[in-house]
């Protein structure tokens, strides 16, 4: 092609390219990277079809991560942020395991577990990434993390009460002196 001429599947090209982008900002948290909020959503009604054809449970964890304030006021936001990439970039390490994490605000994340059966084995791969001190800047900073579950279909058929539910669990987890995990009971 002769220089300077016009190519118009080159523009295609790089609108796709645009669009494509601005879908992944739109879906994704940008400092973490790990899905969002708005993917969370998207995601949950196919992953709760799935769990109907296999006749399996699905499990909804929020997890938020204890004294994360404490953190970003003793070693300031850019520790706050280096050690909520680290807490993403070990769970999402899960997703060989059945468990898909999204970072929904803040400290605030969300794990779907697909076959809730073998939920005990798989809040143990999730307690164990809180149990390795992470190490930010040369600090070895020792965090902990509440966790709410849920769990369909026991608890409910529907996306938004399952995240409801498990966010209950959680703040009972957070109030808990001696329980970080904790399965919603009807109150």
């Amino acid at each position: 092609m002769e220089k300077g001429h016009f190519n118009p599947l080159e523009l295609i090209d790089n609108e796709i390219e645009k669009m494509d982008i601005w879908k992944y900002l739109a879906l994704h948290h940008e400092l973490t990277k790990l899905p969002n909020r708005r993917m969370l959503h998207m995601s949950m009604e196919s992953y709760l079809r799935m769990a109907r054809e296999k006749n399996t449970g699905l499990a909804v964890v929020i997890i938020d991560l204890d004294k994360f304030k404490k953190i970003n006021d003793t070693f300031g936001h850019l520790t706050g942020d280096a050690l909520l990439i680290d807490v993403a970039s070990r769970l999402s390490t899960l997703v060989v395991y059945g468990i898909h994490a999204f970072h929904i605000s803040g400290d605030e994340f969300v794990l779907l577990i697909e076959q809730a059966d073998q939920l005990d084995g798989k809040l143990m791969l999730i307690n164990g990434i809180f149990d390795k001190p992470f190490c930010i800047e040369n600090k070895q900073l020792h965090i902990g993390a509440s966790l709410g579950i849920s769990l369909f279909p026991e608890h409910s058929q529907n996306a938004n009460v399952l995240l409801e539910y498990a966010d209950r669990a959680m703040y009972k987890a957070k109030s808990s002196i001696n329980n970080r995990c904790i399965l919603y009971e009807d109150d």
